[in-house]
């Protein structure tokens, strides 16, 4: 038992995925009373976006295959959500409209790496706010 909060779901990579996925998460903070609305808000719209672009792009013209979403609230007042697919990275020309989500990510998350070595990995670092009380155990 790590005595962190945690949140790991795996489901086929449809386009109905993400919608419960993301309400799962929000479920998830709420449980954890660690952040506010807002701060719940934009989390969820950046975590939105990895996923959608998960369910959307990966397994495009192959079988479908499985999307992974892991949260994790650390004790230093930050939660990591990680988006995982096992698609073929896809560099797109640019398209009209298109093309925003991971700039959304960017502008939300404090810091998002993305690995394409094996599928598609999208992690995210958000920084909960310091003035709500968090009670995890220190390392």
């Amino acid at each position: 038992m790590t005595g962190y909060s945690e949140l790991r779901i795996n489901r086929l990579a449809r386009r109905d995925a993400a919608r419960p996925m993301r309400h799962a998460v929000a479920a998830f903070l709420e449980a954890a009373g660690c952040v506010d609305q807002e701060a719940s808000d934009d989390i969820l719209t950046a975590v939105g976006e990895a996923l959608a672009n998960a369910v959307e792009h990966a397994y495009e013209g192959v079988a479908e295959n499985q999307v992974e979403l892991f949260a994790r609230l650390e004790n230093d007042n930050t939660l990591a959500i990680d988006v995982f697919d096992r698609g073929t990275f896809i560099n797109r020309a640019p398209r009209p409209g298109r093309g925003f989500g991971m700039r959304i990510v960017e502008a939300i998350a404090q810091a998002v790496t993305v690995n394409v070595e094996d599928g598609t990995h999208v992690h995210m670092i958000f920084n909960l706010p310091l003035d709500r009380e968090i009670s995890l155990p220190s390392r």
